[in-house]
């Protein structure tokens, strides 16, 4: 494990003005979709193009609220040369799966019987209970999924898998999508430096007020080793919090995890990494 300190240096409110739109990007998949940080946010458009009939039940237009806010996200986040996948649907059939991990194949019965579905990763499989969201961090495997309905045979998951992580610094703006209001975490490369002090700026926008979990983990190949954990409190509005790590002799790379409140609706705005 890498020998790293971190301080946090400094929280402020820069704008009480909330932007929860401005330089994000729609689903390719459903580019007539609104621009929602939740998922249930973007439901009453779903339903409006797709009503319930004899081809529509309720899990679809669920399953297709969080393609539109979660494949955005995916969007937003690839356009610094990183690669986040996910996926929306009924984990039983025709399944879920995203990258290299998928839901297991079984009907809703099953799922509500013990409590939580399963979700199957090549580092070992981890579980999530109805109503409820599971970050997963194993080796080179960093996931999250969310379960928050289950229907007669169908149960609804939405996944995602960080395959190659943004590197900072990030200058376009990336929403943290939330299924239903069950809020995603994201996470960055802070690469390495010969400097013995590196300080992050990172901005954030929020509807309110919330307390966010920030974490640094290991890279790629160690993501389950927490090297530090923090929470901060910040206002609806603009905000920026410092952090300065500390290494000896020099700051070696780590994974900056950042995870807001559920039921919020958050957007990173910037990090900045100096000496960049």
């Amino acid at each position: 494990m890498i020998n790293i300190r971190f301080e946090l240096v400094d929280v402020k409110l820069k704008s009480e003005k909330v932007d929860l739109k401005s330089g994000l990007l729609k689903s390719l998949t459903l580019p007539w979709a609104p621009i929602e940080i939740d998922s249930s946010k973007a439901l009453p458009k779903i339903a409006e193009a797709a009503p319930l009939g004899p081809d529509v039940v309720e899990w679809m237009q669920k399953a297709a609220a969080d393609v539109a806010v979660f494949e955005a996200m995916c969007e937003e986040y690839n356009r610094a040369g990183s690669e986040l996948v996910s996926s929306s649907g009924d984990a039983y059939i025709p399944g879920v799966r995203a990258g290299d991990i998928r839901g297991e194949s079984v009907n809703a019965n099953v799922v509500r019987s013990r409590g939580y579905g399963t979700v199957i990763t090549p580092r070992g499989n981890f579980n999530v209970r109805i109503g409820s969201k599971v970050t997963f961090a194993k080796a080179d495997i960093l996931a999250w999924a969310a379960l928050p309905f289950t229907y007669g045979v169908q149960w609804l998951l939405t996944l995602l898998q960080w395959k190659d992580l943004a590197r900072a610094p990030i200058t376009n703006r990336i929403r943290f999508a939330s299924s239903h209001g069950l809020v995603a975490p994201n996470f960055f490369l802070i690469p390495a430096t010969f400097a013995p002090i590196r300080t992050l700026r990172v901005g954030i926008t929020s509807d309110n007020r919330q307390t966010l979990t920030i974490r640094g983990r290991g890279t790629k190949g160690s993501y389950e080793n927490v090297l530090f954990e923090d929470k901060v409190d910040i206002d609806s509005g603009e905000n920026e919090f410092t952090y300065n790590v500390f290494g000896f002799p020099s700051v070696g790379a780590f994974t900056l995890e950042i995870q807001p409140q559920d039921n919020t609706q958050t957007v990173l705005d910037y990090i900045d990494i100096f000496p960049p």
